[in-house]
């Protein structure tokens, strides 16, 4: 992530390079113009998805894009009050006790937007796994082992198959991550050290 950052940084400061944003020579009122002109372009490479140099732009960016590829782009239904209080860490998600977290600024909207698609294409499924708690209280559930599905049997088979289909907040913002990653990889590429 940092030198990914970082390149796309340093792409920042040379596309800053290029004669029309320089002050030089200028009155102070035509550099304060250049300087709000370039402020605005920054803005509009950035909504773009064609600059992504902090870690809010590009998670943003791939967030997009990830909801985008499910289809989940569109608009949803709100939330009940049991998912915000539940704070996208519900029964079945598997995710979680990673080493490192990354701290997000991301627009209310997109952040709302991703909390409902997760809850609306996974509430049957929550509501199937809480059902399959009351069935079966003392089975003690095992953590899954990553690459390894479908070996349980028996009721925990069935508990698998409802779990696989529970999508988390964290799970969204991790698979944006990666694809805002890639695309500012892309953007980078063409870049010497």
């Amino acid at each position: 992530m940092t030198d990914v950052l970082e390149q796309e940084k340093r792409r920042r400061r040379i596309l800053s390079s290029a004669d029309e944003w320089q002050c030089h020579g200028l009155s102070r009122s035509a550099a304060a113009d250049v300087r709000v002109r370039w402020r605005r372009e920054v803005c509009r490479l950035r909504e773009g998805g064609e600059l992504l140099d902090t870690v809010d732009v590009l998670a943003t960016h791939g967030i997009k894009a990830e909801l985008g590829a499910r289809g989940w782009d569109g608009v949803w239904p709100e939330v009940p009050e049991e998912a915000r209080s539940l704070g996208g860490r519900w029964p079945g998600s598997r995710d979680g006790g990673y080493p490192e977290s990354i701290p997000l600024r991301l627009p209310s909207e997109l952040a709302d937007r991703v909390l409902a698609a997760c809850w609306h294409t996974s509430a049957e499924s929550i509501r199937g796994l809480r059902d399959w708690r009351d069935e079966h209280p003392d089975i003690e559930v095992p953590r899954q082992v990553p690459g390894r599905p479908g070996e349980w049997t028996g009721p925990l088979a069935e508990y698998e198959r409802l779990a696989a289909s529970v999508t988390t907040v964290g799970e969204i913002y991790r698979a944006g991550l990666r694809r805002g990653l890639r695309h500012a990889s892309d953007l980078t590429a063409g870049i010497a050290d």
